[in-house]
């Protein structure tokens, strides 16, 4: 495996959409760590990449400093007009509930780029995801279990994230040890997981869809 780009920074990480181009890096200070200089600022940066460029460094295009650091950084395709259409919205979820939304190109031009605060929980906010098909739908969820509530087991649900085939689908995935499970939701009838998936002897902490799958699909 060869290293194409470095970054030496504790953050969390965002790709820009694909509308977007160059492309374009978010990263936000990640909460509850230190890093080495033992630092206790935080920030937004955004960074370009270029891939026919041979040096490892990132080329920083902006850093903007942040009262609260980041559990979870989603970067999505909606919103904006003319210039800002294709950039999207940073959404960073923090600490006590807050999520916060950015405008981009505000920040590439040195504006004020926060466009909300909002306080949509009581916990930190762990897991952002844009539905694909309905780009201005953003599911997020806290450490309270306030993704959606499974009155049986209470469960502490790490991950969310949209099926990129169903509109009204998602997955949410259990951190807890003792009931390490995958469940399949759909919002239409949301009283009971579609399916329950079952295997894992640690919390899950990471679920992603297949990509191939996905294309497979469009051609049939």
């Amino acid at each position: 495996m060869m290293k194409v780009k470095d970054l030496e920074k504790t953050v969390n990480l965002a790709w820009s959409p694909r509308s977007q181009y160059p492309i374009l890096l978010a990263a936000g200070t990640t909460a509850q760590q230190l890093d080495a200089s033992f630092s206790t600022t935080a920030s937004l940066d955004i960074y370009s990449v270029t891939f026919d460029d041979p040096s490892t460094d990132l080329e920083l295009r902006h850093s903007v400093s942040s009262e609260l650091r980041f559990h979870k950084l989603a970067w999505g395709g909606y919103g904006g007009y003319g210039e800002d259409a294709t950039s999207g919205v940073i959404v960073g979820g923090c600490d006590a509930g807050h999520i916060l939304v950015y405008n981009p190109m505000k920040l590439l031009n040195k504006e004020n780029g926060i466009i909300a605060n909002l306080t949509a929980h009581s916990g930190a906010v762990r897991t952002l995801d844009f539905n694909t098909f309905q780009k201005n739908l953003l599911t997020s969820g806290a450490t309270e279990s306030e993704i959606l509530t499974d009155t049986a087991t209470k469960s502490r649900w790490r991950v969310v994230t949209w099926n990129p085939q169903v509109a009204t689908q998602l997955c949410v995935a259990s951190e807890e040890d003792q009931y390490p499970v995958i469940q399949l939701w759909d919002l239409r009838f949301a009283t009971s997981p579609v399916k329950t998936f079952e295997g894992h002897e640690k919390g899950v902490l990471s679920v992603s869809w297949s990509t191939r799958l996905e294309k497979s699909s469009r051609n049939m």
